[in-house]
């Protein structure tokens, strides 16, 4: 009797995840319904240049209650905030280095007197040593999931107590393609972002209680700007780079519809199906034939580009 019940739970899961899988597609497909940000208050980290910078654009279009950047450099946090001020939307910006918990904290306290709780978070703030593990000093490994990693346990730990107070809230990371593929060149980087993609689906399952808290984890594959100056693939007609714009705006389209997860360019999709189902001895021999084996240390303009490529470059 026992099987028999637990044959029956069996095909009831069947059924409900043929039926969660069909409306999720739909709505992904079809959805029209986008969601109004206009009484939020936006935290970006990384917000002064780069794909943060874009963001802050981005989200001004839809008129949220204010925009908050969080950068270690004033100068840029500056420039990007007047620009969004001129498009009509409330920006403020705080040096802050997201790697110090005790900074966050600090911060987010004066943002609650000051403004309000932070209804979307955007952990974008990023950072990559470009070298071999080997080479990495420690200092480098500690800087990289300080700011990569451990940052979006500081920034969640300080704005989702006042999310789950309100049962309101978005949690988005921008992650990487390279959270979910290995690369040759930056070992730092890519287990920085894979334990945020750890981080992230484990926080799925302890807010799903809340009915309107959101997660979205955003994986752009290459993306064409100082992060990742000098790298070549061997076909770079196949996967072109992303513009920072690009990025950004599908990151705020998945943000208004909630959707859970972004990879893109969605041919990506395709790579990584191939990575779980092949085993390694197989999938290497495709990445090599792709360029990836060494697409950080030998490319075309390696030259020039080598000693640049050793140093620290932050999204910060």
């Amino acid at each position: 009797m026992e099987s028999f019940f637990a044959f029956v739970e069996f095909v009831k899961l069947i059924i409900r995840v043929i039926f969660l899988t069909i409306r999720s597609c739909f709505i992904g497909l079809f959805s029209t319904r986008k969601k109004d940000i206009s009484d939020d208050i936006v935290l970006i980290t990384g917000g002064g240049r780069g794909i943060g910078r874009a963001l802050a654009l981005e989200f001004a279009k839809y008129t949220p209650k204010h925009i908050i950047l969080w950068g270690r450099t004033e100068e840029t946090l500056k420039n990007t905030a007047l620009v969004v001020r001129n498009m009509g939307v409330k920006c403020f910006y705080m040096v802050c280095d997201v790697s110090q918990s005790q900074d966050i904290y600090k911060n987010y306290a004066d943002i609650k007197k000051m403004i309000g709780p932070v209804t979307i978070l955007v952990n974008n703030a990023g950072i990559v040593h470009a070298k071999q593990i080997i080479d990495n000093s420690d200092e480098d490994v500690k800087e990289t999931f300080g700011v990569n990693t451990l940052a979006h346990f500081w920034t969640i730990k300080a704005v989702l107590p006042d999310m789950i107070e309100s049962n309101r809230g978005h949690l988005v990371s921008i992650s990487s393609v390279l959270g979910l593929l290995g690369m040759r060149g930056v070992g730092d980087y890519c287990s920085s972002k894979f334990a945020n993609t750890g981080f992230m689906e484990a926080l799925q399952w302890e807010i799903q209680e809340y009915d309107n808290i959101y997660i979205t984890s955003v994986h752009p594959y290459l993306v064409d700007n100082q992060m990742f100056a000098g790298l070549k693939l061997r076909f770079p007609w196949l996967v072109p780079p992303l513009n920072e714009s690009y990025v950004a705006s599908q990151t705020v389209s998945a943000v208004l519809y909630n959707q859970k997860c972004v990879v893109m360019p969605r041919i990506m999709l395709i790579v990584l199906w191939t990575k779980s189902l092949l085993p390694i001895d197989a999938m290497l021999p495709i990445l090599k034939f792709t360029g990836v084996d060494k697409a950080m240390i030998d490319s075309p303009t390696a030259p020039k580009n080598v000693e640049f490529m050793r140093k620290t470059v932050s999204n910060q």
